[in-house]
């Protein structure tokens, strides 16, 4: 279920030195999903995340993110050989990608189409009693 079709990645690759192709997308768009849903898990609702099937169906956001990602994932792999140091174009990509995510799970940035007010963190009607409850049953100065 990729987040991020072709054009996504190309689009943060120099187009003279690198390009993604399909033999080289499953395995870096599956590893770069499991980053994104791993960070947004707590923060998106699941039955929402379950419906980005397909790059169409992902908010644009994700797809930046991912785009960002496997690009980082393709170029370190690419330069790899040429130094025992990551590319810093890869890094600085790759560190895009993790402060969009971030900015998503602290609200500085609203997804396209997503209705986050459901959450998954525990609230004040978790806990009881809370202010829906009945009065107490007992007081320490009732005789039983």
């Amino acid at each position: 279920m990729p987040f991020a079709d072709l054009d996504d990645i190309n689009v943060h690759l120099p187009e003279d030195k690198l390009e993604v192709d399909e033999a080289q997308y499953a395995p870096l768009q599956l590893d770069a999903e499991r980053i994104v849903r791993g960070t947004l898990a707590g923060f998106i609702p699941a039955a929402t995340l379950a419906t980005w099937t397909t790059p169409n169906a992902t908010p644009g956001q994700v797809r930046a993110i991912a785009g960002r990602l496997v690009a980082a994932f393709q170029y370190r792999k690419r330069y790899s050989e040429d130094s025992l140091d990551d590319p810093e174009y890869a890094q600085n990509k790759y560190n895009e990608a993790m402060l969009m995510l971030v900015a998503i799970t602290t609200g500085a940035m609203i997804l396209d189409g997503v209705d986050i007010s459901v959450t998954t963190g525990l609230g004040e009607l978790d806990f009881f009693p809370n202010a829906a409850a009945d009065g107490p049953k007992f007081t320490m100065n009732m005789n039983l």
